[in-house]
């Protein structure tokens, strides 16, 4: 049976064991879950509000499983691991530290033609007859192993200024829409990393990225083809304001760009949220790692 990621994001659960299994209840909502201790891979909490007793980890620890607890944001600030570990976790960090430097390289060619196609794919849904969505397709397609010709950066300079106009530059310090885009993208990392500890790899051994003082190198690789959803969102955002010169990061606002999570998207196995697509997509990290071949497999835009 294929191993379970199970996360708990909404307050007010109490988790308790019963038979070999984790039962997951909500005494305020007919909810109850039931999932047996030995299909679970990894618990991710995010939420605040939440009861489990010590046995319960113990539990899950014992059957070689990890605990994510997330902190600000919903980026992981711990990590709960079983001392003896799981043979599965650690055959994933095997492969991934074994990860040659032509598959990093032709791993990381397909994760910038997949982030351009989207930003093409974003700009046609918003503008239909914008002369630049061909060039973002040939962009993508004449990606070379390693994006030894930058063609991510000369796809986003085309992008953003094709989506927010002439004048704008994306800069982090900047105020104005970069404020929204900001915030967008913390919640999609923090997606991204809930993911890969999920699965049981190593955040800080990454494919491009790799900057001493970033503990979470790899989440910003894989992250890449997600950005346009976030930008997405983003620009439905200040189509709602009268004044984007003078931004302010609302809680009603910070709420509609945390729905990022709940995007639909298609894969293979029909229309899911984007939260469960990004678990997937590094579960095909993982088999490129051990196939030793690209293998990844992205989510796609849902016109609707």
């Amino acid at each position: 049976m294929e191993k379970q990621i199970i996360e708990v994001s909404n307050n007010g659960f109490s988790l308790f064991l019963h038979r070999g299994f984790i039962v997951i209840e909500n005494k305020n909502i007919p909810i109850e879950t039931k999932i047996p201790l030995d299909n679970i891979l990894s618990l991710v909490i995010s939420a605040n509000d939440l009861i489990l007793s010590k046995n319960v980890i113990n539990a899950i620890t014992e059957q070689g499983a990890n605990i994510i607890c997330c902190g600000k944001n919903y980026v992981p600030s711990s990590i709960i691991i079983p001392c003896e570990g799981h043979w599965l976790v650690a055959s994933r960090v095997q492969n991934q530290i074994k990860c040659s430097k032509p598959l990093q390289k032709n791993l990381w060619k397909s994760i910038i033609q997949n982030k351009i196609y989207n930003q093409s794919k974003i700009l046609e849904f918003f503008f239909p007859n914008h002369s630049n969505i061909a060039r973002l397709k040939q962009l993508a397609k004449n990606t070379l192993s390693n994006d030894v010709r930058n063609n991510e950066g000369v796809a986003a300079s085309i992008y953003f200024k094709s989506l927010f106009g002439k004048n704008f530059v994306r800069d982090r310090l900047s105020g104005d829409v970069n404020i929204l885009l900001n915030y967008a993208y913390i919640v999609l990392r923090a997606m991204v990393i809930r993911a890969i500890c999920g699965n049981g790899l190593l955040p800080f051994l990454g494919l491009k990225h790799c900057a001493k003082t970033n503990t979470f190198p790899l989440a910003d690789d894989l992250m890449e083809p997600f950005r346009p959803w976030a930008d997405k969102l983003v620009f439905e955002e200040i189509n709602r304001l009268v004044n984007i010169q003078d931004i302010e990061l609302t809680p009603e606002i910070k709420r509609r760009l945390t729905g990022l999570i709940s995007i639909p998207v298609k894969t293979g196995k029909g229309c899911v949220l984007l939260n469960d697509a990004v678990f997937d997509f590094v579960g095909s990290l993982i088999a490129s790692f051990e196939d030793k071949k690209v293998k990844l497999k992205y989510p796609e835009f849902e016109d609707s």
